[in-house]
This record gives structure tokens, sequence and C-alpha cells, in this order.
């Protein structure tokens, strides 16, 4: 069989965003758009927009008040051991959710947020190599 990138990366992965706003519907149509795959959004309840886009499917979390049903919703969503989950936050609420919960979240998913992102040291494909020029 002869599989190229974007059919491994449909057959591997569930990008889950946490946080129905705008900017997570952007991001799901970005997605879809490279690689093809249709992507969770979570959040409280869905809006009008989660009924008409064709690139991500709608996932109810629960009330914010309750961070222990979210996390009950987001550890069921993990539950599939034939997809890697990877999460992204949207919004303040969703960003302090997976800060506190970071060890129960990091167990479960692949935690891309933008603390993380800029934080993290680039991998060294070849052993030796440096920076310099």
């Amino acid at each position: 069989m002869d599989y190229n990138k974007k059919d491994m990366l449909r057959e591997s992965i569930i990008p889950v965003m946490i946080g129905d706003c705008p900017a997570a519907h952007l991001m799901a149509a970005r997605i879809y758009w490279k690689f093809g795959i249709i992507s969770y959004v979570c959040g409280e309840k869905p809006c009008i927009c989660d009924r008409i886009d064709p690139f991500s499917k709608f996932f109810a979390l629960g009330s914010a008040a309750e961070p222990r049903v979210m996390l009950d919703s987001l550890d069921y969503l993990a539950a599939s051991k034939d997809y890697l989950p990877i999460l992204l936050p949207f919004g303040d609420l969703f960003c302090n959710l997976v800060e506190q919960n970071r060890d129960f979240l990091e167990a479960r998913f692949i935690i891309s947020d933008k603390l993380s992102f800029f934080t993290q040291k680039p991998i060294l494909i070849l052993k030796g190599a440096s920076y310099e020029n």
C-alpha cells in the first residue's frame, strides 16, 4: 500500500479544540483544508456555527462552573486507543482549565498551547548538530 502523509495523519490523530469560538472553527477549517481531518470543537452548549460547520463536530463539555464534569467529558474523547488526541485550548477559561489540570490532561492528550509552543526546545535530529553557522 502506498500511503501519503495526509492518509497517515487522517488515520492517527484527532484534533480536539476546547472553547467554542470563531478562532476554534477557523483552526478546524485550516486543519481540514491542509490535512483533510475533521476536528472536535468542544464547548458548553452548541451555537449556530456548530450546526453549519462542515469541518468540525461539536462535543458538549458541560457547565464551566463544574470543571470535573468537563474533565470527565474530555476523558471520554481521549478514550480511543486507535487515535492520538491533540488538545488545543481557546479562550482564557479553557486555557486556565488546562493549566490547572495539566497532569490529568497530559496523560490523555498531547497539549498544544501557546505557552508550551514557545518554551519547547527544538528536537535535534542529527547527533551533535548545533545552531552555529
